[in-house]
């Protein structure tokens, strides 16, 4: 028996998704809500883990991206798969990069939820055809620009604030800059240092700095 959870907002999807599993004798629901606030409230309740759970991005509150790797701790065995609109590549990269066993783009047909578990259970990856032809661009664009120091593991925005403290700015020039709030800029540094291994800003600078030494870089 497979057990599934969904976290989607848009309730005719998830009543859909509900309906067509009840009707499936090898699959049941543990939990189905539109928010990760509400599955937070069912996992607090110490219910059941399921085998995969269906998360959307584009949420009230907690946005799905934020919330995949609270639920990776919390669900270690789950397999998380993203439903979603959203196409870009930024989002597709966070999503895997931080979790994600799969990423289905929506409007996707109800019987692509059977297929896609039973591709999880042969150890597959459940990966839209556009979104794997932009992985592949990613990490291609990743083998090409390797050798001029940058870390394309950093989202666009986190990249942003990486050149303006390698500038010398403070963070709090970093936020008028860029527009967004000190607060903000933290969260960027503290993810930066925690994909860069560094834990300091002046030992972070050094590794930009050197690493663009390496390649003749000056900036």
């Amino acid at each position: 028996m497979v057990t599934v959870g969904i976290i989607e907002d848009n309730q005719a999807l998830r009543t859909g998704i509900e309906e067509f599993i009840s009707q499936n004798n090898d699959m049941r629901i543990v939990f189905s809500c539109n928010s990760v606030e509400k599955w937070l409230v069912h996992y607090n309740q110490d219910i059941e883990s399921p085998y995969v759970l269906f998360l959307d991005i584009g949420l009230p509150g907690i946005s799905g991206l934020k919330a995949i790797s609270v639920i990776k701790d919390k669900y270690p065995e789950t397999k998380l798969v993203i439903i979603t609109g959203d196409a870009s590549r930024e989002s597709i990269w966070e999503a895997i990069t931080t979790g994600a066993d799969g990423y289905l783009l929506k409007p996707f047909s109800l019987k692509e939820i059977s297929q896609q578990i039973e591709i999880l259970q042969n150890g597959g990856a459940v990966i839209s055809p556009v979104v794997a032809e932009k992985l592949i661009h990613r990490i291609n664009a990743q083998t090409r620009t390797a050798r001029e120091g940058k870390n394309l593991l950093l989202t666009r925005r986190e990249n942003d604030v990486l050149e303006q403290l390698v500038k010398g700015l403070s963070y709090k020039e970093v936020a008028h800059i860029l527009q967004i709030s000190f607060a903000t800029v933290n969260d960027h540094i503290k993810n930066i240092y925690f994909k860069t291994g560094v834990n300091s800003k002046s030992e972070l600078i050094a590794k930009v700095l050197s690493s663009r030494q390496a390649d003749g870089r000056l900036n």
